[in-house]
């Protein structure tokens, strides 16, 4: 009787573990997956500005806002996109930096940065 209790309690325990670890692997699979979104968000914009032809108004220097989207990127989800496009010249003579920047909460807060150049209109910018 005591031995089958022993094995009992041992059982237990191990189950109890493997729960745990479970919960462990589950939460590091959607930090994955949210990091993985991110990054796939951040790429489509700069796809997106490299794609577009030279002087266009989104590649002017500055600040710009996406909103929040989904992992789609359709909007109203948990991510937030922004990316700013440098002043003329920068890092050097004719290029312009854009950097992407995409955020989001669970429930830390984490961000995910990309940065491409793209050829000013006219040179000098």
């Amino acid at each position: 009787m005591i031995e089958a209790l022993a094995a009992t309690t041992f059982l237990a325990l191990a189950l109890m573990a493997f729960a745990a670890n479970t919960v462990g692997l589950t939460r590091n699979e959607r930090s994955a997956n949210n990091t993985s979104v991110a990054h796939a968000l951040a790429q489509q914009r700069l796809e997106q500005l490299r794609s577009m032809q030279l002087g266009a108004a989104p590649l002017s220097p500055g600040l710009y806002n996406d909103g929040t989207l989904k992992a789609d990127g359709t909007a109203t989800g948990p991510f937030t996109r922004t990316y700013q496009v440098s002043a003329n010249n920068s890092p050097t003579f004719g290029l312009r930096t854009v950097t992407v920047t995409v955020s989001w909460r669970d429930p830390r807060q984490h961000t995910s940065r990309l940065s491409a150049f793209v050829r000013c209109a006219t040179i000098p910018c």
